[in-house]
């Protein structure tokens, strides 16, 4: 029998990390290199368990999580993390929440969810999923995106008309910029049409974008396959590290589903978001051979404290910047 997804919903926190041999670690800091500008970002190391402010970054995360209420009692039923046990519990005391699960983890983003969506709720549950590397989230605006996804899923449709089982937040330039702690990220084009433009957002045609650091589901039939399939790393992979290595395979398959609208959108950097989806639904469809008809999901712009979700550790600058802000 299918759950009720209205009863406690679960919480998931992701804070897996790479370990690649030798050759990988080298081709992929040249990668990292040119996407990040010159930039050091964390490679095999665990940097959840970094210090700051006197405990490691995740806790920061997971107290605000396991903190969070709702008419005055925890908000979730059980939390689940996703880290390497051994370093977590040496670094943490887990005695201290009653209800967190510690689980190793996999080898990649999609790995760590479908190890948890197969073997750990059940159809019908509801799950928040938050990442480790977010340290500014405070339990409110744990509250805050529990009520909005509350609103959404299983109840708003997606562009096509599909019931939203999935929820992922993107947050606006507009909405973060006075309130961001890491302005050594904002890379600017210097020249062309482009000039101006944030590189490491996607300009949408209202607005310049990036991931949220936010998500929700409700375990449905109609994202066994993706889950599967791991997916999401295709996707993950992308999300940040856009070299002209990474741009020319979104090209390539934009080109291959015959989305040409889109590939103009993109270089001028004038998205429309509902073709967006459309073409990121179709190239899934197409690459990966599956149908997606019933699949709902819904982009949710972080309109409330959005640098708090935004601003994440990717590379020891932000980690002295998240630093210096909390000795203050």
């Amino acid at each position: 029998m299918k759950k009720d997804h209205r009863q406690k919903p679960l919480a998931l926190i992701l804070a897996g990390y790479d370990k690649p041999d030798r050759k990988t670690m080298i081709k992929r800091k040249k990668q990292i290199i040119e996407a990040y500008d010159g930039d050091e970002i964390y490679i095999g190391k665990n940097k959840f368990l970094q210090d700051l402010a006197g405990k490691p970054v995740i806790q920061h995360v997971l107290d605000a999580v396991y903190e969070a209420k709702k008419n005055g009692k925890p908000l979730y039923e059980k939390i689940y993390v996703y880290n390497d046990v051994k370093n977590f519990t040496s670094a943490i005391d887990t005695r201290k929440y009653e209800n967190v699960f510690v689980h190793q983890m996999k080898k990649s983003v999609g790995g760590h969810l479908r190890d948890f969506y197969f073997n750990h709720i059940e159809y019908g549950r509801r799950v928040d999923i938050f990442f480790g590397d977010t340290p500014r989230i405070t339990s409110e605006d744990v509250e805050w995106v529990n009520a909005e996804y509350d609103r959404i899923l299983g109840k708003e449709k997606d562009y096509r008309g599909v019931t939203a089982h999935v929820a992922f937040g993107i947050v606006e330039y507009e909405d973060m910029k006075d309130d961001n702690w890491l302005p050594h990220r904002l890379k600017y084009v210097k020249h062309g049409y482009k000039k101006g433009k944030l590189k490491n957002f996607v300009g949408f045609a209202d607005y310049e974008g990036r991931v949220g650091n936010s998500a929700a589901i409700i375990k449905h039939e109609s994202i066994d396959t993706i889950v599967d399939l791991e997916i999401v790393n295709f996707f993950y992979n992308l999300r940040k590290a856009l070299t002209p290595n990474v741009f020319s395979k979104i090209i390539y398959y934009l080109w291959k589903t015959k989305n040409f609208d889109v590939i103009g959108q993109i270089k001028r950097r004038c998205l429309e978001e509902e073709k967006f989806y459309r073409s990121v639904i179709d190239v899934i469809e197409r690459v990966y051979g599956i149908d997606l008809s019933n699949f709902g999901g819904y982009i949710f712009h972080i309109k409330r404290n959005a640098a708090h979700w935004e601003n994440d550790i990717d590379g020891p600058k932000d980690l002295e910047a998240f630093r210096a802000r909390m000795t203050k």
